[in-house]
């Protein structure tokens, strides 16, 4: 059986990540002998902090890591993926908008691929998010020829080493960096496996992204994605500079 780290961001999750450690923990960790399971706290304001430091008396496998200061999703979630150490990443966000037991639909698939993710179906997220998430499938395809069906599904497993060297690629401050590792992953003919995975409602906790923050992170988010591309083409990492 191979050696899994199981990485999951957090922030202001009181009301779920009891729930959706003890879940993942049961489901993954517990089944896999040589696992870990890293949680990194952004900063959190509420009870986040100290349930987790309660669950970590519990659960000896169970690694608490905390952001220099509250930075957002995309460091948080590049500080556990660079906090790993096994030979498998799996990354799944602490909302619990997904099903533990579908890790081992992805799993049947690692000996085969380098990445195996999760596309969203019946996605249960707001409107607008869904367009976005239509708008990034579209750019992706227009700028780099990508053809996968979601590039964002915090649902996913990657091979460490070629994560790592995928992550050389990805900016250290990048907002969207779930997004960047797939498409650089893509430009360097990495093996990929989108998988249907099920999609929930969020229950619990604040949406903080909307209204016009919301805007200002498309539009940075689509100047990250620019900028990987000119980085892309000025060193030939993809076929689109071969035509």
């Amino acid at each position: 059986m191979i050696s899994i780290s199981v990485v999951m961001p957090a922030y202001n999750e009181e009301g779920i990540i009891e729930k959706s450690v003890r879940d993942y923990y049961d489901e993954i960790v517990k089944k896999i002998p040589d696992s870990e399971f890293i949680v990194v706290d952004d900063w959190s304001t509420d009870n986040t902090p100290i349930i987790l430091k309660n669950l970590q008396i519990e659960l000896p496998k169970l690694i608490v890591v905390k952001t220099p200061s509250n930075s957002g999703h995309g460091k948080a979630l590049r500080l556990g993926l660079e906090t790993a150490k096994k030979d498998f990443v799996f990354h799944t966000d602490s909302d619990y908008q997904h099903d533990p037991k579908e890790f081992w639909k992805l799993y049947s698939y690692i000996d085969q691929f380098d990445f195996v993710t999760g596309y969203r179906i019946n996605r249960k997220d707001a409107f607008h998010r869904r367009i976005i998430s239509r708008m990034v499938r579209i750019i992706n395809s227009i700028l780099f020829g990508i053809k996968l069906r979601d590039t964002n599904c915090p649902f996913r497993i990657y091979r460490r080493e070629t994560l790592k060297k995928t992550l050389k690629w990805v900016d250290k401050e990048a907002f969207i960096p779930s997004i960047l590792i797939l498409i650089v992953a893509s430009c360097l003919g990495i093996r990929i496996k989108e998988i249907a995975v099920t999609h929930y409602q969020r229950k619990t906790g604040k949406v903080s992204i909307k209204g016009l923050r919301l805007l200002r992170i498309c539009l940075r988010s689509f100047k990250e994605v620019i900028n990987l591309r000119k980085n892309i083409i000025k060193h030939k990492l993809t076929k689109l500079t071969k035509k």
